[in-house]
């Protein structure tokens, strides 16, 4: 330590001249002007040298020293590459480590990492695939057993008939945008429970009400082929009736007959020729013959004559005649020639078809009608609702 005297330059007071250690060189002093650590314009940064000031017993370390440290942290760094891989706690490599009785150097963690997440995901499969046969069955997993609300429910999925009867059914009919019913496109038809009718006790009724005119009973069996020929009809049977050619072989009263004049009927067709005789007789008769040649008519005025030597229908009774169509058109076309012909006796048609008004047709039903002309499957509904009767 020195002291100064202070002069132009140099302050007054105690100055350090620096220290020299054991085995090194002491410094030379500095020149008193020179106050400052800052180098002049102009001078090597490199030869200068600094005041005793700021050297306390060893040089300031240079640039290469500098780089020589930060390259040594580099090589501390690259050291710890080489460091054995020590997974965290609780991990599933951690855990499968100590499993296994202890890590192994040699086996790659990231492998070890893969295979952990492949063995979860196998397990996350087999447990999705367990949940859908167990849904496909219909077994919750939140719970054992389902409650009485639950099986309630899926119950009344299983059954949705279930607790409802044949009248509380109601008939669902669709309407198109003008408000005309639309029929279903398929619908099954449930027949009726089958009828013993040895258990019933019918009243007795005549069914042959056909008597032989004079000019047929005349007539040889080689007259009859050969009028059968001439009006081309091919009959099989035991004992058919000989053909008619004339609205009076039938036997028709005045009241029928008038009706069929009014209808501008001259002379009865080859279907109704053959075809009326087998009707007024009673007997079973299957007629095949082309549209237009009066297979309507050959039926429907036996059928009057049927129904007039019956008693008349009661309150509660349904119809003495039943005509069966296989649609709804054919239906409203036999309904019309009933409507026809049955004006001669005040006769009561009702038709009963799909697609009608299922209300109005019961109505009409109930309040009596001696012929219904029907689908069959609409009246079989008729019937099961108890809107009419077969009885007579």
């Amino acid at each position: 330590m020195n002291w100064n005297k202070g002069g132009p330059g140099v302050k007054r007071g105690f100055g350090f001249g620096g220290f020299s250690l054991a085995g090194k060189k002491e410094e030379p002093h500095l020149p008193r002007s020179s106050h400052t650590s800052f180098v002049p314009a102009g001078s090597s940064g490199k030869n200068q040298q600094l005041p005793s000031f700021y050297k306390i017993g060893s040089k300031r370390a240079n640039f290469d020293e500098e780089n020589a440290y930060f390259e040594d942290d580099e090589e501390e760094s690259s050291s710890n590459v080489d460091l054995p891989y020590i997974p965290a706690e609780n991990s599933p490599t951690r855990q499968q480590m100590q499993a296994g009785g202890g890590s192994d150097s040699e086996d790659d963690p990231l492998d070890a990492f893969m295979t952990e997440v492949e063995n979860q995901a196998a397990k996350d499969m087999r447990k999705l695939e367990e949940k859908e046969k167990k849904s496909a069955k219909g077994i919750r997993d939140d719970i054992e057993e389902e409650d009485e609300q639950e099986a309630y429910f899926r119950y009344m999925a299983e059954n949705p008939t279930a607790g409802l009867t044949q009248e509380e059914e109601e008939d669902n009919v669709d309407y198109d945008s003008d408000g005309n019913p639309i029929p279903s496109a398929t619908k099954k038809i449930l027949p009726l429970p089958p009828i013993d009718h040895s258990e019933i006790d019918y009243p007795p009724f005549e069914k042959n009400f056909y008597n032989e005119h004079e000019e047929l009973s005349s007539l040889n069996g080689t007259q009859v082929i050969e009028l059968r020929q001439k009006l081309n009809l091919r009959v099989s049977g035991a004992a058919p009736p000989k053909p008619s050619t004339s609205f009076a072989h039938f036997g028709f009263d005045e009241q029928l007959m008038h009706q069929i004049r009014k209808s501008e009927y001259t002379q009865p067709t080859p279907i109704q020729c053959q075809g009326v005789p087998i009707a007024l007789s009673g007997r079973d008769m299957i007629g095949i013959a082309k549209t237009g040649s009066g297979k309507t008519a050959a039926f429907i005025w036996p059928m009057l004559v049927h129904i007039m030597d019956q008693k008349e229908l009661e309150a509660g009774e349904g119809p003495i005649a039943v005509i069966v169509c296989p649609t709804r058109e054919l239906c409203q076309q036999i309904h019309a020639e009933c409507k026809r012909f049955g004006k001669a006796y005040s006769l009561r048609s009702v038709a009963v078809y799909g697609g009608g008004s299922m209300w109005e047709q019961a109505k009409a039903l109930q309040e009596g009608a001696e012929i219904v002309v029907c689908t069959p499957g609409r009246l079989i509904d008729h019937v099961k609702k108890k809107a009419t009767s077969l009885q007579r």
